[in-house]
């Protein structure tokens, strides 16, 4: 909810929205008027427009409707101004046939714009994997660095409970005073390594703390009293799950995912361009009605009339505009082909190194597994020798020296057991963010 790469992520899906809604834009209905008054000279007149129109998506078809009103005296090649009192009314459609018909560049760039924002899925999903799969490694290297402090916590505590046994010995002369130094740098050179590994565990804490915050978003370190007891039971992938998640992967992974919203935007570059090597054939169909009283002036044709120009007029137009070369379009439509290829091609590597990579991962868990109980083993081994070494010191058959041995092969067991652990956490971590499921 809080992590900063999600919300910088959520708002670039946001910008993408409202970037969506200015393609938009160009399906405005637009308004627009005119006047003009020529109060002055052999011709007086006056006229004034207002119209609407409006640019649809079905065909590129654009509708358009006005009203406009001229009175006053025009010249005749200007007769078609004079309306009747009440004004005239106009409506029509404006209807491409070829270029322009299917697609063209407002419908390309509102396409375009909604594949931007659809894209943000997947690009988001990728995002909420990666801080997912860094927030568990952080966790368990932060478990893992606390199991190690505990190991060296146990190997300090071993020996400072020793020093007084041997001060006794010692006391009492049963063994050399040399034992008691010996022990003493022990527990100062564990002291050291306990530092360190306190050192260690407050780092991770620190690392941890910027997955885990609060409800205004401040990082939050975990207390010690936080980590758990034991790292939980490492178990294997079952194969027909595994079977499932590389089925999963091939096709829903995000980032393959991300491919296909890059081929629907070439798709789009590659429509428009092959729109643009059509003729442009337009097909204008509009009808006109005058209302009211006459105006008499001068018509079309030069006469005088006064006849109120109360039939409907419908009027067909059409135009034909075509480059001859098309080199523009032609490059368009060559440069899109190009990159469609060779997307094709970065999309069967990248299908490829995601399952790649996940049967890496599974690898990796199998192999952590492996290392899990055989550092298990080794432990038990190990305690097992401490144990009847430190009997040996008890009935005076040994020495601090071969106890000390012991001692560390069991903290060192101990260590590369918590390792074996972290490494399959982390190996599964992995696994999930390689697979691409969300939970």
């Amino acid at each position: 909810d809080h992590f900063p790469r999600l919300h910088a992520a959520r708002a670039e899906q946001s910008a993408r929205a409202e970037e969506l809604r200015s393609a938009r834009g160009a399906f405005d209905l637009e308004l627009g008027a005119s006047a003009d008054a020529r109060p002055a000279g052999f011709y007086e007149s006056y006229t004034g427009q207002v119209g609407l129109e409006q640019q649809t998506r079905l065909w590129g078809a654009r509708l358009f409707a006005g009203y406009r009103s001229g009175t006053g005296d025009f010249p005749s090649y200007e007769g078609g101004r004079l309306t009747d009192d009440d004004g005239e009314l106009r409506v029509g459609v404006r209807l491409p046939l070829l270029r322009g018909g299917r697609v063209d560049p407002a419908r390309a760039e509102l396409e375009t714009a909604s594949i931007a924002l659809d894209r943000m899925t997947p690009e988001l999903e990728l995002e909420q994997l990666a801080a997912r799969r860094s927030a568990s490694i952080a966790f368990w290297d932060w478990v893992a660095a606390g199991h190690r402090l505990r190991v060296a916590a146990r190997l300090l505590e071993v020996a400072e409970q020793r020093a007084s046994q041997i001060e006794g010995r010692v006391a009492r002369g049963a063994d050399p005073r040399i034992d008691l130094v010996d022990n003493q740098r022990l527990i100062a050179e564990r002291r050291g390594l306990l530092r360190g590994a306190e050192r260690d565990f407050e780092q991770a804490a620190l690392r941890l703390s910027i997955f885990w915050r609060d409800a205004h978003g401040a990082p939050i370190a975990p207390a010690p009293t936080r980590l758990p007891d034991a790292f939980p039971e490492a178990t294997p992938l079952d194969a027909d799950a595994l079977a499932s998640d590389l089925d999963f992967a091939r096709v829903h992974h995000p980032l393959l995912r991300r491919f296909a919203f890059e081929r629907e935007r070439l798709e789009v570059d590659r429509n428009l361009a092959r729109n643009d090597m059509l003729p442009a054939l337009d097909l204008r169909v509009e009808g006109s009605r005058d209302f009211g009283d006459s105006n008499p002036g001068i018509d079309e044709v030069g006469k005088l009339s006064a006849a109120p120009r109360r039939d409907t007029e419908v009027r067909a137009l059409v135009e034909v505009r075509l480059p001859l070369q098309r080199r523009e379009a032609r490059g368009r439509l060559g440069a899109a082909d190009a990159r469609i290829r060779r997307l094709a091609s970065r999309e069967q590597l990248a299908r490829d190194e995601v399952v790649t990579d996940a049967l890496q991962t599974v690898e990796a868990i199998d192999a952590a597994l492996v290392q899990t109980e055989q550092a298990r083993e080794n432990l038990r081994l190990a305690e097992a020798l401490r144990v009847a070494e430190q009997r040996k010191l008890a009935l005076g058959a040994s020495n601090l020296i071969d106890v000390n041995i012991r001692e560390v092969q069991e903290a060192n067991a101990a260590r590369q057991l918590v390792d074996a652990q972290y490494a399959y956490f982390r190996a599964h971590a992995d696994y999930v963010a390689r697979i691409g499921r969300r939970s």
